[in-house]
């Protein structure tokens, strides 16, 4: 029994060592060429594991991989460069990265892709406002390199409509060939009075008459403006408005009746004073320096002026109501002004500010009074300041809102009649604040529609004010 056992012990051996040697004798005729005379012990060749496969392909896959590896640290290499180079340019060398809250809290202000983009110069970097398109960021010659060129540029999207919209309403239309607004503004006035034409006797009785007066006034102005600007630097404008006046004059007391009303109306339709005006932008915004433009602007007295008009007596009012025969559509005096406007982008936000300083020329009219017959003499109207500042807001890439604040000083005015010296008119200076809040709306990529609505602030400033206009741009 023992023997049979020991008998298949051997035989499971000899058929476990076989298929062993079998593969091993392949395998060294694969690899060493046959001798002459060498014996062939008969062996049937066995196939390759399929773990050698494995492992080739697996090699190819670990090649592929380190090249990949070897692109991407260049990759790394050269970011990290440029990272640099806007470092030193920005004034952020060697400082310590932002933490995540420092970051959240840096967000929005004025490093805003869809305002700012890098312009390469050589080695030279500058952060501007883009054009209305795209920026080149490549790092190359900009002398040298094709300005079709698309592989390995880099772009940055363009500022959107709504913010260029604020920024040429406010700055000026540079970079337009040629631009057209058309626009109408309407204004209205109210302002009571009361009248006492007597004395008063015994310090308490007023004797004489009394009356109450009343003014109510509309202004429709409709503008048009041409502009022409033959670098993105310099713009010239020309602007033609053509005024509708209508003012309403009521008083009470007419007749001797302390109860009786009385009223008149009068119109008026023409062309108002037309301007010539030319911008410079002094200053392109950057990421640190704002949108900086100084304008000049020159009026002629085109429209009628409002010296000399004679008062009416209104029928039945024995005196107590006189009204302007006509209405003036102008200042009638040369005007000039010079000022500065600047803008600054803190995304989503836009700050802007300007100041501007009018000039009227005296001159003299055949009649300066209102009184019947002709009072030859020169006025002047006076000098006035005007300061104004606000803000604006993208709310998307067509619209946005904006508000605003003017305060505009203009000295008295002053006559002169013939062999006489200039005396103020008392009352005549004025301090006109307004509070405007406006909407611009992106009809199409040529045409916009802006609005606003103002406030009067001030005693000499209107009671309110509408406006809405729209420029086309070619």
């Amino acid at each position: 029994m023992s023997k049979i056992k020991n008998q298949r012990a051997v035989a499971l051996l000899i058929a476990t060592a076989l298929p062993l040697i079998a593969n091993t004798e392949a395998h060294a005729q694969e690899t060493s060429p046959a001798q002459p005379g060498t014996p062939n012990i008969g062996y049937e060749a066995v196939p390759l594991d399929d773990e050698v496969t494995d492992s080739s392909a697996m090699e190819a896959e670990i090649a592929d991989l380190r090249a990949r590896e070897v692109l991407a640290q260049e990759r790394i290499t050269d970011l990290e460069d440029r990272l640099e180079r806007l470092e030193k340019v920005a004034g952020l060398a060697g400082a310590h990265p932002l933490n995540s809250d420092e970051q959240a809290a840096m967000r929005g202000r004025g490093l805003g892709p869809n305002v700012m983009a890098p312009v390469y110069h050589g080695n030279q970097i500058e952060l501007q406002r883009g054009p209305r398109h795209f920026v080149n960021t490549e790092l190359q010659d900009q002398e040298d390199a094709p300005q079709d060129a698309e592989p390995g540029r880099r772009r940055e999207p363009a500022p959107s409509q709504s913010v260029t919209d604020i920024t040429e309403d406010t700055q000026g239309y540079f970079g337009r060939r040629f631009s057209f607004e058309t626009g109408v503004n309407y204004t209205h006035f109210d302002d009571a009075r009361i009248n006492l034409s007597g004395f008063l006797a015994l310090d308490a009785i007023f004797l004489g008459r009394i009356s109450v007066d009343e003014q109510s006034s509309d202004i429709i102005t409709t503008d048009f403006t041409g502009r022409f600007a033959p670098t993105d630097r310099l713009q010239f404008d020309i602007s033609v408005p053509l005024i509708y006046r209508s003012s309403v004059f009521q008083s009470g007391g007419a007749g001797g009746n302390a109860a009786g009303l009385a009223d008149a109306r009068v119109e008026e339709f023409g062309l108002g004073d037309i301007s010539f005006g030319a911008s410079y932008r002094l200053l392109q915004e950057t990421v640190r320096r704002p949108d900086v433009v100084l304008n000049a602007r020159v009026k002629p007295p085109t429209g009628r002026d409002p010296f000399g008009i004679e008062l009416v007596e209104v029928v039945g009012t024995e005196g107590n109501l006189e009204v302007p025969a006509s209405l003036s559509t102008g200042s009638g005096v040369w005007a000039a002004s010079i000022g500065a406007s600047a803008l600054k982008t803190l995304d989503p936000m836009i700050v802007f500010g300007n100041v501007t300083y009018f000039h009227n020329f005296p001159m003299s009219f055949s009649d300066i009074d209102e009184i019947e017959g002709d009072q030859p003499g020169s006025v002047d109207i006076g000098n006035s300041i005007q300061f104004g500042a606000g803000l604006a807001f993208a709310l998307n890439e067509k619209s946005s809102l904006s508000s605003s604040f003017t305060l505009r000083f203009g000295d008295e005015t002053r006559l002169r009649f013939v062999d006489e010296e200039f005396s103020d008119v008392i009352g005549s200076g004025s301090t006109v604040g307004l509070l405007n809040l406006g909407a611009t709306f992106a009809l199409t990529e040529r045409a916009s529609l802006l609005t606003s609505v103002g406030v009067g602030m001030t005693t000499d400033a209107p009671d309110f004010t509408i406006s809405a206009r729209v420029p086309f741009r070619f």
